[in-house]
């Protein structure tokens, strides 16, 4: 051991090597033997664990606990021994980008510009929870084997506007506002980057010089030289971008680190471009056929659908409250959704999740968008009675979906629901031919079975391009994210090593897909072993598995389907594809027989076929004591965590809102400039206008909205209209809302008014608010109190 007063052991955890050291601590390589895998484990040096430096360090663990993305080292554990803190983190197996610059001096910029975009991804994701890391440096950026990029030590990081008493980072790569003593902005993240990019392209940071003050100098008083004067071969966009990043006013940089990667993300486009045209200027076909199934009366509901939710980004909270808002108003796809995330495929999160809104925050936003998706389209793919041929392409696109997942989990990775969302959508071209160009595609599959054409060239004789050129536009049309886009394209006939992200997640989609078809497809019991050992020769360099390990995964996603298949709406009655599939796993068609009797209880296989047929009726409405005490658990827990207060009250909002069925819900917060209380957040029917006119003022009136602030009481009105009641309600809410029922609930704290929870129904009387279900609601009006104190108390 390099450190000698260091333990052998820390909690669980046995200690192995070191790993690296700095001034400040050291990361030390561990072994987790509970969960069988390594870990790294970071602490301080003996001399430097002053209670202020142990303090940064359990501050550290705070802030990167919020922070579950694959492109962000993660948090494991914080433990404390012998009153000493420790930080468990994900081990990974590579090298800093610092290391790799060491070996290779400067990267080609399609490389440079893949690492950059990962990071930004992860950068984006940690603004978006009002962090900034203050310190991006090539040697804080982790690559592992497969090219993955993470950012890691979020040590010196802070919320977004703090003022440090010293400028904090590395001085080669710190933006001029910080050098001038100014507050680190998100801005100051992107110079960084800027900085970073800079380095991968050239080889040399952007500046240098004798000492720090030189160099300090030199970033906030001299301009930079263009990288492509250092290297040739630099394209003039990619010099125009990462200029931009380095421009000395914050303010003339991009606005935010997904702004850079948008920015980065165009450049590397004309390749998705020509991808999506197959390379033929088959433009015009794909135009023909996207306006044929325009025509089709139900398309032009599952395009808007599935737009609204990719047009919203995850660079800010109001993106999170814009997709849950877009996902209550489906009350189906809302109880679909969350009886998903409560699923065992995502027990590892921990907990019940009782709100889309705290899904957002537990899962990450991409993948309560992704799952999304995958609902409304497989719902709409079977909400009416359709051909065999139609289940089958569903039944194979979700197997494809899950064998990704299983791929994934089998070679380490973390990007599993990435790849589960990349292979479905693979055959997005299929599917939707199947559904919306039903005789074509059945020509198509005549053609390939009964007279031996290649796919590729029965479908070009059809449709006068592939399906995956279809799915690829259909899929851009439908505003998809880049990386997703081209990873539907079909793999080569034989794979190279993947360089970026996207190239690897495209080899596992790949991969995915044709393992589905070989095992739904109709391929003899004797041809296996050459077919899958020909598939691992194929995909060996992208994807190292052997055919055991395939033959494995088969077996492990038929199980894995079974589970969720009823989950996401999947009928599997009658499935030519399923009974295949359970024939490769026995190895010989008579072990697919249904089994009976005691045997049937053992079998995994036994209720698959009516699974998704018992499935609750997801229109009904649910106990609104149920939804309303799950929630008021749900907020409890979050309570004793580390939470924004604006997801907090987002969360107590929408329980409300779903617990009680009201039309709309508001959430309006005092102004003291202005005297009044606007709405500040809502759910419901129309609530976009409405948040912009409700506000409620405070004046010495004799309405509703005045006793219930003067007097601090609850007021519930069945009807506005009872004539006790009508002089009561003032002339803008009449003009403003159309509701004649609705509560108030007063949110104050030491006799102050801090706001008003509002919510209401259409026709009077409508809302029905049994005792029970009022305590509920003054329960969560107090979790409201609470919450906002203790962020009072810091």
């Amino acid at each position: 051991m390099a450190d000698m007063g260091m333990p052998v052991k820390v909690g669980r955890y046995q200690l192995i090597r070191l790993l690296g050291k700095g001034g400040q601590g050291a990361v030390y390589f561990a072994h987790d033997p509970q969960l069988q895998r390594p870990v790294a484990i970071k602490t301080l040096h003996m001399n430097k664990r002053t209670p202020q430096a142990m303090q940064a360090l359990v501050d550290e663990a705070r802030i990167v606990s919020q922070l579950q993305h694959p492109h962000i080292v993660w948090l494991y554990d914080i433990i404390e021994q012998d009153g000493l803190w420790y930080l468990v983190f994900e081990y990974v197996e590579g090298q800093t980008l610092a290391q790799l610059l060491k070996t290779r001096r400067h990267l080609p910029p399609e490389e440079a510009v893949a690492i950059a975009v990962q990071i930004l991804d992860g950068l984006a994701f940690a603004h978006g929870k009002d962090i900034v890391h203050c310190d991006i440096k090539p040697a804080n950026i982790m690559l592992d084997t497969q090219q993955v990029a993470r950012l890691m030590d979020f040590g010196i990081a802070r919320a977004a506007g703090q003022v440090a008493a010293m400028p904090t980072g590395t001085a080669n790569y710190m933006a001029p506002e910080i050098i001038a003593g100014q507050a680190q902005g998100k801005a100051a993240d992107v110079f960084s980057m800027a900085m970073v990019m800079y380095e991968m392209l050239t080889g040399r940071p952007a500046v240098t010089g004798d000492n720090i003050f030189r160099i300090m100098h030199a970033i906030g008083s001299e301009p930079f030289e263009a990288p492509s004067r250092l290297v040739t071969g630099i394209p003039e966009a990619l010099d125009n971008i990462v200029m931009r990043g380095l421009l000395k006013d914050p303010t003339d940089r991009f606005n935010s680190a997904e702004a850079m990667r948008t920015a980065l993300q165009a450049y590397q486009k004309p390749a998705t471009a020509d991808a999506v045209e197959g390379g033929g200027g088959q433009a015009g076909t794909l135009e023909f056929l996207l306006r044929r199934i325009r025509l089709k009366s139900d398309f032009p509901a599952l395009s808007q659908a599935i737009s609204a939710i990719n047009k919203i980004s995850n660079a800010d909270e109001e993106s999170l409250h814009a997709l849950s808002t877009v996902i209550l108003k489906d009350f189906s796809l809302t109880n679909k959704l969350l009886r998903l995330v409560n699923s065992a495929s995502y027990g590892h999160f921990g907990g019940t999740i009782s709100t889309i809104s705290r899904a957002v925050i537990i899962l990450g936003f991409e993948v309560v968008r992704n799952l999304a998706i995958t609902l409304i389209l497989f719902e709409h793919l079977q909400n009416r009675s359709q051909a065999i041929q139609l289940r089958d392409e569903v039944i194979r696109t979700f197997f494809s979906g899950l064998m990704a997942r299983m791929i994934e989990h089998k070679l380490g990775s973390r990007r599993h629901e990435e790849s589960f969302i990349g292979a479905m959508f693979q055959n997005l071209g299929r599917l939707l031919a199947t559904f919306y160009l039903f005789d074509e595609a059945m020509e198509i599959n005549r053609l390939v079975k009964h007279e031996g054409q290649a796919a590729e060239r029965a479908e070009m004789d059809v449709l006068g391009l592939t399906l995956s050129a279809l799915g690829m536009g259909i899929a851009q049309a439908w505003n998809f994210p880049d990386k997703i886009i081209e990873s539907m394209a079909t793999p080569p006939d034989k794979l190279k090593a993947p360089k970026t992200a996207t190239e690897r997640m495209r080899a596992v989609s790949g991969l995915a897909n044709q393992l589905t078809l070989m095992a739904t497809g109709d391929l003899p019991a004797n041809e296996r072993s050459k077919a899958l050992a020909g598939l691992a020769d194929r995909f060996s360099a992208a994807v190292p598995l052997s055919s055991g390990d395939m033959t494995r995964l088969v077996d492990e996603t038929i199980k894995e389907f079974l589970r969720e298949a009823s989950m996401f709406g999947i009928s599997t009655n009658q499935s030519e594809s399923l009974r295949r599939a359970k024939q490769w796993v026995g190895g010989a068609a008579d072990r697919s027989a249904e089994p009976s009797g005691a045997d049937a209880l053992d079998d995994p296989f036994a209720s698959a076929d009516v699974m998704a047929d018992a499935d609750a009726d997801d229109t009904q409405v649910h106990d609104a004591k149920a939804v309303l005490s799950a929630g008021i658990q749900d907020i409890t827990n979050s309570l004793v965590e580390q939470y924004q207060l604006n997801d907090l009250l987002r969360i107590i909002l929408e329980t409300m809102y779903r617990g009680m069925g009201f039309d709309r819900v508001l959430l309006c917060t005092r102004d003291v400039r202005s005297n009044s209380l606007p709405a500040r957040i809502g759910f419901g029917q129309g609530v976009d206008e409405l948040l912009k006119r409700f506000v409620v003022p405070i004046a010495k009136t004799h309405d509703v909205f005045q006793v219930a602030l003067e007097k601090q009481a609850d007021i519930f009105l069945a009807d506005i209209e009872a004539e006790n009641i009508r002089d009561k309600i003032p002339d803008w809410y009449r003009a403003l809302v159309p509701a004649q029922t609705f509560i108030l609930l007063p949110l104050v704290i030491e006799k102050k008014i801090l706001g008003l929870f509002y919510g209401d129904k259409a026709m009077a009387n409508q809302l029905k608010i049994a005792p029970q279900e009022l305590n509920l609601l003054k329960t969560l009006r107090n979790q409201a109190v609470l919450a906002i104190r203790q962020k009072q108390l810091g």
